[in-house]
Protein backbone atom coordinates (compact mmCIF):
# COMPACT_ATOMS: atom_id res chain seq x y z
CA UNK A 1 0.00 0.00 0.00
CA UNK A 2 2.80 2.68 0.77
CA UNK A 3 4.45 1.47 -2.58
CA UNK A 4 1.12 2.56 -4.29
CA UNK A 5 0.92 5.38 -2.69
CA UNK A 6 4.54 6.35 -3.51
CA UNK A 7 4.09 5.35 -7.24
CA UNK A 8 1.12 7.61 -7.27
CA UNK A 9 3.15 10.64 -5.50
CA UNK A 10 5.49 10.36 -8.38
CA UNK A 11 2.64 10.10 -11.56
CA UNK A 12 1.46 12.98 -9.68
CA UNK A 13 4.25 15.30 -9.38
CA UNK A 14 5.74 14.32 -12.83
CA UNK A 15 2.26 15.23 -14.86
CA UNK A 16 1.83 17.90 -12.60
CA UNK A 17 5.36 19.27 -13.98
CA UNK A 18 4.18 18.32 -17.76
CA UNK A 19 1.30 20.20 -17.29
CA UNK A 20 2.57 23.20 -15.75
CA UNK A 21 4.94 23.61 -17.94
CA UNK A 22 3.17 22.88 -21.49
CA UNK A 23 5.33 19.69 -22.54
CA UNK A 24 1.96 18.08 -21.80
CA UNK A 25 0.17 20.52 -24.54
CA UNK A 26 -3.36 22.37 -23.40
CA UNK A 27 -6.06 20.79 -24.72
CA UNK A 28 -3.66 17.29 -25.38
CA UNK A 29 -5.37 13.82 -24.67
CA UNK A 30 -3.75 12.49 -22.15
CA UNK A 31 -3.29 8.30 -22.89
CA UNK A 32 -3.29 6.63 -19.70
CA UNK A 33 -1.03 3.34 -21.27
CA UNK A 34 1.38 5.87 -23.32
CA UNK A 35 1.98 7.79 -19.84
CA UNK A 36 1.77 5.01 -17.82
CA UNK A 37 5.24 3.09 -19.82
CA UNK A 38 6.52 6.66 -20.39
CA UNK A 39 6.33 7.31 -16.28
CA UNK A 40 7.22 3.14 -15.33
CA UNK A 41 4.30 2.95 -13.44
CA UNK A 42 1.10 1.24 -13.36
CA UNK A 43 -2.16 2.58 -14.70
CA UNK A 44 -3.76 2.60 -11.60
CA UNK A 45 -1.39 4.92 -10.39
CA UNK A 46 -2.05 7.69 -13.26
CA UNK A 47 -5.10 7.17 -13.30
CA UNK A 48 -5.25 8.14 -9.65
CA UNK A 49 -2.66 11.21 -10.42
CA UNK A 50 -4.72 12.37 -13.35
CA UNK A 51 -7.66 12.31 -11.10
CA UNK A 52 -6.16 14.58 -8.27
CA UNK A 53 -4.86 17.00 -11.32
CA UNK A 54 -8.80 17.49 -12.41
CA UNK A 55 -9.27 19.04 -8.72
CA UNK A 56 -6.22 21.74 -9.66
CA UNK A 57 -7.72 22.50 -12.48
CA UNK A 58 -5.55 21.00 -14.65
CA UNK A 59 -6.82 18.40 -16.13
CA UNK A 60 -10.56 17.59 -17.50
CA UNK A 61 -12.41 14.34 -18.29
CA UNK A 62 -14.11 14.21 -21.28
CA UNK A 63 -17.27 11.90 -21.68
CA UNK A 64 -16.17 8.88 -23.80
CA UNK A 65 -13.35 10.27 -24.26
CA UNK A 66 -10.74 10.14 -20.75
CA UNK A 67 -8.74 12.74 -19.64
CA UNK A 68 -7.07 15.76 -21.40
CA UNK A 69 -4.62 18.58 -20.45
CA UNK A 70 -6.95 21.54 -19.68
CA UNK A 71 -6.63 24.14 -22.56
CA UNK A 72 -5.24 27.66 -21.82
CA UNK A 73 -7.28 30.75 -22.93
CA UNK A 74 -5.95 34.11 -24.64
CA UNK A 75 -9.14 35.73 -23.25
CA UNK A 76 -10.12 36.12 -19.72
CA UNK A 77 -6.28 35.78 -18.41
CA UNK A 78 -6.67 39.09 -16.07
CA UNK A 79 -9.72 38.09 -15.00
CA UNK A 80 -7.36 34.80 -13.54
CA UNK A 81 -4.28 37.57 -12.39
CA UNK A 82 -6.97 39.48 -10.60
CA UNK A 83 -8.54 36.54 -9.04
CA UNK A 84 -5.10 35.46 -7.47
CA UNK A 85 -4.46 39.28 -6.44
CA UNK A 86 -7.89 39.10 -4.51
CA UNK A 87 -6.08 36.07 -2.68
CA UNK A 88 -2.83 37.45 -2.72
CA UNK A 89 -3.78 41.10 -0.69
CA UNK A 90 -4.77 39.30 2.82
CA UNK A 91 -2.33 37.08 2.40
CA UNK A 92 0.45 39.58 2.31
CA UNK A 93 -0.91 41.21 4.97
CA UNK A 94 -1.35 38.06 7.48
CA UNK A 95 1.64 36.77 6.73
CA UNK A 96 3.68 40.44 7.71
CA UNK A 97 1.48 40.71 10.71
CA UNK A 98 2.46 36.70 11.36
CA UNK A 99 6.14 35.70 9.79
CA UNK A 100 8.63 34.81 12.33
CA UNK A 101 12.60 35.37 11.73
CA UNK A 102 12.87 31.81 10.32
CA UNK A 103 10.24 33.34 8.03
CA UNK A 104 11.94 36.39 6.82
CA UNK A 105 15.11 34.04 6.63
CA UNK A 106 13.89 31.25 4.30
CA UNK A 107 12.18 34.25 2.31
CA UNK A 108 15.64 36.44 1.85
CA UNK A 109 17.07 32.56 0.70
CA UNK A 110 14.59 31.40 -1.55
CA UNK A 111 14.44 35.07 -3.55
CA UNK A 112 17.94 34.84 -3.80
CA UNK A 113 17.78 31.43 -5.45
CA UNK A 114 14.85 32.84 -7.54
CA UNK A 115 16.95 35.90 -8.65
CA UNK A 116 19.70 34.26 -9.45
CA UNK A 117 18.19 31.38 -11.62
CA UNK A 118 16.41 34.14 -13.67
CA UNK A 119 19.76 35.31 -14.90
CA UNK A 120 20.73 32.26 -15.67
CA UNK A 121 17.44 31.05 -17.49
CA UNK A 122 18.12 35.05 -19.49
CA UNK A 123 21.92 34.04 -19.69
CA UNK A 124 20.09 30.98 -21.77
CA UNK A 125 22.76 28.47 -19.01
CA UNK A 126 18.98 26.89 -17.79
CA UNK A 127 15.89 25.77 -18.85
CA UNK A 128 12.75 28.04 -17.38
CA UNK A 129 11.39 25.37 -15.32
CA UNK A 130 14.08 26.26 -12.99
CA UNK A 131 13.20 29.13 -11.67
CA UNK A 132 9.65 28.61 -12.12
CA UNK A 133 9.82 26.54 -9.33
CA UNK A 134 12.07 28.59 -7.44
CA UNK A 135 9.82 31.31 -7.77
CA UNK A 136 6.85 29.04 -6.93
CA UNK A 137 9.14 28.07 -4.04
CA UNK A 138 9.50 32.02 -2.85
CA UNK A 139 5.52 32.69 -3.28
CA UNK A 140 4.42 29.49 -1.10
CA UNK A 141 7.18 30.40 1.84
CA UNK A 142 5.55 34.61 1.49
CA UNK A 143 2.12 33.57 2.18
CA UNK A 144 3.25 30.78 4.50
CA UNK A 145 3.24 32.45 7.28
CA UNK A 146 -0.68 33.85 6.32
CA UNK A 147 -1.96 31.05 8.95
CA UNK A 148 -5.31 30.81 7.34
CA UNK A 149 -4.92 27.56 5.20
CA UNK A 150 -8.56 28.34 3.28
CA UNK A 151 -6.65 31.55 1.58
CA UNK A 152 -3.18 29.32 0.70
CA UNK A 153 -5.45 26.64 -1.05
CA UNK A 154 -7.55 28.73 -2.98
CA UNK A 155 -4.57 30.53 -3.89
CA UNK A 156 -2.32 28.12 -5.13
CA UNK A 157 -4.90 26.88 -7.26
CA UNK A 158 -5.03 29.88 -9.00
CA UNK A 159 -1.62 30.02 -8.99
CA UNK A 160 -0.77 27.25 -10.66
CA UNK A 161 -3.17 28.14 -14.04
CA UNK A 162 -0.81 31.09 -14.31
CA UNK A 163 1.95 29.18 -14.06
CA UNK A 164 1.07 27.71 -17.41
CA UNK A 165 0.98 30.78 -18.83
CA UNK A 166 4.96 31.58 -17.78
CA UNK A 167 5.67 28.26 -19.78
CA UNK A 168 3.87 29.44 -23.09
CA UNK A 169 6.78 32.23 -23.66
CA UNK A 170 10.08 33.25 -23.47
CA UNK A 171 10.06 36.63 -23.38
CA UNK A 172 8.70 36.95 -19.62
CA UNK A 173 11.99 35.81 -18.42
CA UNK A 174 13.76 38.79 -19.71
CA UNK A 175 11.08 40.83 -18.90
CA UNK A 176 10.93 39.98 -15.68
CA UNK A 177 14.88 40.16 -14.82
CA UNK A 178 14.24 43.86 -15.14
CA UNK A 179 12.12 43.78 -12.31
CA UNK A 180 14.83 42.92 -10.03
CA UNK A 181 15.14 46.34 -8.38
CA UNK A 182 11.09 46.39 -8.02
CA UNK A 183 11.17 42.99 -6.67
CA UNK A 184 13.82 43.73 -4.25
CA UNK A 185 11.93 46.99 -2.96
CA UNK A 186 9.25 44.82 -2.15
CA UNK A 187 11.25 42.34 -0.17
CA UNK A 188 12.92 45.37 2.02
CA UNK A 189 9.80 46.49 2.61
CA UNK A 190 8.50 43.30 3.89
CA UNK A 191 11.46 43.22 6.14
CA UNK A 192 10.69 46.22 7.44
CA UNK A 193 6.77 44.94 8.27
CA UNK A 194 5.01 47.68 6.48
CA UNK A 195 2.30 45.74 4.82
CA UNK A 196 0.40 49.08 3.32
CA UNK A 197 3.98 49.58 1.12
CA UNK A 198 3.94 45.76 0.58
CA UNK A 199 0.41 45.87 -0.94
CA UNK A 200 1.23 49.05 -2.98
CA UNK A 201 4.15 47.95 -4.45
CA UNK A 202 3.05 44.43 -4.82
CA UNK A 203 0.13 45.22 -6.58
CA UNK A 204 2.07 47.44 -9.59
CA UNK A 205 4.63 45.08 -9.92
CA UNK A 206 1.13 42.32 -10.67
CA UNK A 207 -0.02 45.14 -12.95
CA UNK A 208 3.32 45.38 -15.16
CA UNK A 209 3.56 41.63 -15.30
CA UNK A 210 -0.14 41.26 -16.00
CA UNK A 211 -0.28 43.74 -18.40
CA UNK A 212 2.90 42.20 -20.08
CA UNK A 213 1.42 38.72 -20.53
CA UNK A 214 -1.74 40.22 -22.37
CA UNK A 215 0.21 42.11 -24.54
CA UNK A 216 2.16 38.63 -25.78
CA UNK A 217 -1.67 36.98 -25.73
CA UNK A 218 -2.14 39.51 -28.51
CA UNK A 219 -4.56 38.72 -30.95
CA UNK A 220 -5.27 34.90 -29.78
CA UNK A 221 -8.30 35.04 -28.79
CA UNK A 222 -8.60 31.39 -28.36
CA UNK A 223 -6.38 29.02 -26.90
CA UNK A 224 -2.27 29.96 -26.69
CA UNK A 225 -1.03 26.53 -27.38
CA UNK A 226 0.35 27.99 -30.95
CA UNK A 227 2.67 30.65 -28.96
CA UNK A 228 6.03 29.98 -28.30
CA UNK A 229 6.77 27.84 -25.52
CA UNK A 230 10.05 28.52 -23.47
CA UNK A 231 12.73 26.07 -23.54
Amino acid sequence: MIEDSSLTQRAYVELRAGLVSCRLQPGERLNISQLQRRLGVSQAAVREALSRLTSEGLVIIERHSGFRAAPIFAMGYRELADACLTIEIPCLRRAIANGDLAWEGALLSTYHIASRMLQQVVAGEVSLDAYVAHREEFHRILFSACGNQWLISSWSMLYTQQLRFRHTFAELAQFECGLDAEYRKFLDVVMHRDADKAVELWTKNHDKVTAFIESNLGNHSGTVTDLKIAS
